[in-house]
């Protein structure tokens, strides 16, 4: 697969927070949130919890009802991290102070990572757990109460083909208005429910592969005389009468997905152009739409501040609220930014200290829950392993469980 081509996972449904923005429709702006424990240290001071949610994800089947998974362990921790001790006993950075986790946050985080076809989180399990962010966007709170991938899937209408789909001899296709994708990627088989994603599914060619993806009706917008480029995003506007749709153009025709009803498409200037090229405002800058979540408004400077366990921002004029109390964390304002913090932990476990990463062996994950390092067994979650990468932008990496 070439990067120039783009699925809607890299459209409404994963590019809908990136930035702030004074228009309202802000993405999220975090400090830097790194994940924690290195692969060497799963063992260490950290804490490893099992599932204490009793099913693991299972794999889900594209438009079809995903199998139950198997029942997981009760949350076990032992007090230096490696654990046994099924009295879930989590200790803090001092590792001395008790907390308690949430497990559920813990679960859907790693669903989210994990049931996602495409391995480039747009925010890590460290931060979408530290800081409850799918409570705190509105287009992804349906996360919130996922047990298995097949709910995630029913979220997001995004997914990983398994055999069900893929198996066998069966090629990329359109099952109905589900456009699957067989071999033709280098990462996951995945599939995409185009009648959730406001289009209808068409497959194409590009250098001998077949693609299957979500063709959209933008008119009176149009995709006549453009090139075949999925780097270059557009956005058309429903108007308050429907969603808003970020495509790309190939073979003259519209392709991508709706930025649901929770966000707004806005086709932002590209700074990096010269005068030469479009400069402000000139043709190069059209082709970077994004998708942003809508927020409530605030006035004044930028700031944060802490009201009871809620870490609340005004950037940009858009308003964010992350709940800390909701996963067990204190708030706390350090370095100019908010911080969801475990007992005994700063803002340095959190930026510097603390990295994702996975064990050995491939079995378990382990991320930063408010700078702390906390680990998981994959298996417990249904998956098969852990697998990590660095980030291209930030140079920071991640992690998590994957099939």
């Amino acid at each position: 697969m070439k990067a120039r081509r783009l699925f809607p996972t890299n459209f409404a449904r994963r590019l809908a927070a990136l930035s702030a923005r004074a228009s309202l429709l802000a993405a999220l702006a975090l400090p830097s949130l790194l994940g924690c424990a290195d692969e060497d240290e799963l063992g260490g001071k950290g804490n490893h919890a099992g599932s204490s949610s009793g099913a693991a994800a299972g794999h889900g089947a594209g438009a079809r009802s995903g199998a139950g998974g198997e029942s997981g362990v009760d949350g076990e921790s032992g007090e230096g991290g490696e654990g046994g001790s099924k009295a879930s006993r989590f200790l803090g950075c001092d590792g001395l102070t008790e907390f308690q986790p949430n497990p559920q946050i813990v679960r859907s985080c790693v669903l989210r990572a994990g049931c996602d076809p495409s391995f480039a989180p747009v925010r890590t399990i460290s931060t979408c757990v530290t800081y409850n962010t799918q409570a705190a966007l509105p287009g992804e709170a349906c996360n919130l109460g996922s047990m298995t991938c097949a709910d995630f899937e029913r979220c997001e209408h995004i997914g990983v083909a398994h055999d069900d789909l893929c198996g066998g001899n069966q090629q990329t296709r359109c099952e109905g208005e589900l456009a699957v994708n067989c071999g033709n990627d280098d990462g996951d088989d995945r599939f995409f429910d185009c009648a959730a994603l406001g289009g209808t599914c068409a497959t194409f060619n590009d250098e001998g592969k077949r693609f299957a993806d979500c063709k959209l009706d933008v008119s009176p917008d149009s995709c006549s005389g453009l090139p075949n480029d999925g780097s270059k995003a557009f956005c058309h506007s429903g108007q308050g009468k429907s969603d808003d749709l970020r495509y790309y153009c190939w073979d003259g025709q519209a392709f991508g997905s709706s930025c649901s009803s929770h966000a707004s498409c806005i086709d932002a200037p590209d700074s990096s152009a010269s005068s030469e090229q479009g400069g402000a405002g000139g043709a190069a800058d059209s082709g970077n739409a994004l998708c942003y979540f809508e927020t409530d408004s605030c006035q004044g400077p930028d700031g944060v501040s802490c009201n009871g366990g809620i870490a609340t921002v005004c950037s940009g004029g858009s308003l964010f609220k992350y709940d800390c109390g909701s996963v067990g964390l204190a708030c706390a304002v350090g370095n100019s930014h908010e911080y969801c913090l475990a007992p005994g932990c700063g803002p340095a476990d959190v930026d510097v200290a603390c990295k994702e990463g996975c064990s050995a062996d491939g079995s378990r994950l382990s991320f930063c829950y408010g700078g702390l390092p906390y680990s998981v067994e994959c298996a417990d979650y249904g998956f098969t392993h852990c697998a990590s990468d660095t980030d291209a932008a930030s140079g920071q990496p991640f992690a998590a469980c994957r099939f």
